[in-house]
């Protein structure tokens, strides 16, 4: 089959794992000859088929359907108008969705490169598609409804659920000095300390999660004169402890952004609930896929983290990637903004000391 369209031939481009590695590109005509082979009706014509494609801008986020997960990182593109015609005489004219079109010869194609990957993606390359950008859509999320609580006739009401009281800890006891806390600071092991420099992460999409651990109380001495110059903050400190960093499920991502969904917070209560562990959820984690130095928080970022997360100890987590460092720091909210928290890690001793935001990535 040939293919006719625009100048230049169109390429599927495979990606492989969450951090979406480029594995291999293969000819779009060539997985559409499969695709298409149970429209194609049965000939004797020696005549050879010629395809038309057309790229429908119809966004659809939804995942191919089968044992793989598998993103279409194009997903702005979510139809083909495809004509394919033999011998002068048009046998197929239609319009089909790319996730059904390619995606059962995926699922087949993925199957046989990496039996054990589970989570891929692909994307249709073609010179007219290269002002659109790659991105993880954010999957439409079944089962939801809108809730108008202003109405005055309703059958259920909404109210806030009591915290359990936060445990109390002296930093003395963690070798920490008490008077010059903030009041936010994060405490990680050395384990997931070295995971947060370690992790592999894309760096193409931007990547997110969730923050588990526990939260303490601290107790001691009020903060240090200067220590913490918001005058509205509350007078509790709070020391956050992560204890593990999980990837969002059901997330959408793109060069510059990050999304979770519903689902996305479903996942990670099921797993805190089904641990059986005194944990919490401390907040979330997302990178940025450019330099640190001058910049931290977006203002989406903050106003995601204000609006989702609003105990005054959960904490948002940033990476910044580039190809010589890695820059991880941590925000907790201070009245109607963010401010950066410090970060301890914890020695062979079980001491804590104050760690560095830089971290040199040599990969």
């Amino acid at each position: 089959m040939s293919e006719e369209n625009r100048a230049g031939t169109a390429m599927v481009l495979l990606y492989k794992g969450t951090s979406f590695d480029l594995v291999g590109k293969m000819t779009l005509s060539s997985l559409m000859v499969e695709g298409l082979r149970r429209d194609l009706p049965d000939s004797d014509v020696d005549e050879p088929l010629i395809m038309h494609l057309r790229y429908v801008r119809r966004p659809d986020p939804r995942l191919v359907d089968g044992p793989r997960t598998i993103h279409n990182l194009r997903s702005q593109i979510g139809r083909l108008g495809v004509i394919v015609s033999q011998g002068g005489e048009t046998v197929i004219d239609r319009e089909y969705p790319v996730r059904e079109l390619l995606g059962p010869v995926l699922q087949h194609v993925v199957q046989q490169l990496d039996a054990d990957e589970q989570v891929w993606g692909f994307c249709i390359d073609h010179p007219s598609l290269s002002g659109l950008a790659l991105g993880r859509s954010t999957p439409e999320v079944e089962g939801t409804m809108d809730l108008n609580l202003r109405e005055s006739r309703r059958s259920f009401t909404v109210r806030k659920v009591a915290e359990p009281p936060v445990p109390g800890v002296d930093p003395a006891d963690l070798g920490i000095d008490a008077a010059g806390l903030g009041q936010v600071t994060v405490l990680l092991s050395g384990d997931i300390h070295g995971h947060l420099q370690e992790m592999k992460l894309s760096r193409r999409l931007e990547e997110g999660g969730f923050l588990l651990g526990k939260v303490l109380r601290v107790l001691g001495p009020e903060r240090a004169e200067g220590a913490d110059d918001d005058a509205d903050a509350p007078a509790d400190r709070y020391l956050v402890e992560i204890t593990e960093v999980t990837p969002a499920e059901h997330a959408g991502a793109g060069a510059l952004h990050f999304t979770f969904t519903g689902d996305s917070f479903r996942e990670v209560n099921q797993r805190i609930t089904a641990s059986g562990q005194d944990r919490q959820l401390m907040g979330w984690y997302h990178t940025h896929l450019f330099s640190g130095n001058e910049s931290g928080l977006s203002s989406i970022d903050v106003d995601l983290h204000l609006g989702t997360f609003r105990q005054p100890w959960q904490v948002a987590g940033l990476i910044n990637l580039t190809s010589e460092e890695r820059l991880l720091r941590f925000y907790a909210r201070s009245g109607d903004s963010m401010r950066e928290c410090e970060q301890w890690v914890k020695d062979d001793r079980g001491r804590y000391r104050l760690a560095r935001a830089v971290v040199v990535d040599g990969r």
